[in-house]
């Protein structure tokens, strides 16, 4: 899991709603585009792409270091070539994307009473 910086951390949430016939398309799509270019991004941190087990929505969750290097990735010529790969596989809905900055970050060690650790 990548190390989160509070208020620097930049994260962009996309929502896509598909036929369950065409989710795993819109996985490969996706997968195959951060793969391919955006993963080689400065300021690409991760990104996480799930599936909904009924089959209709798709999470894409990506971090970037910062909104900057965020809107470097939006404004990169690949852009444009992300958006038609997108649009390859029908959508119902979407996609839908929301902007966040990471405001706190709690790991599966959470603190006791006394401030230490545990699991």
């Amino acid at each position: 899991m990548p190390q989160f910086r509070e208020d620097e951390t930049f994260v962009q949430v996309v929502r896509f709603e598909v036929e369950p016939a065409n989710q795993a398309a819109l996985i490969r799509v996706i997968v195959g585009e951060i793969e391919r270019w955006i993963c080689k991004l400065e300021g690409f941190e991760s990104a996480t792409v799930h599936s909904s087990p009924d089959g209709v929505h798709v999470l894409n969750y990506a971090q970037w270091s910062s909104q900057a290097r965020f809107q470097d990735f939006a404004r990169h010529a690949e852009s444009e070539n992300l958006g038609t790969a997108l649009h390859s596989v029908p959508l119902i809905g979407g996609p839908h994307a929301v902007a966040y900055h990471v405001a706190r970050s709690i790991d599966a060690y959470c603190p006791d009473d006394d401030g230490e650790k545990f699991r």
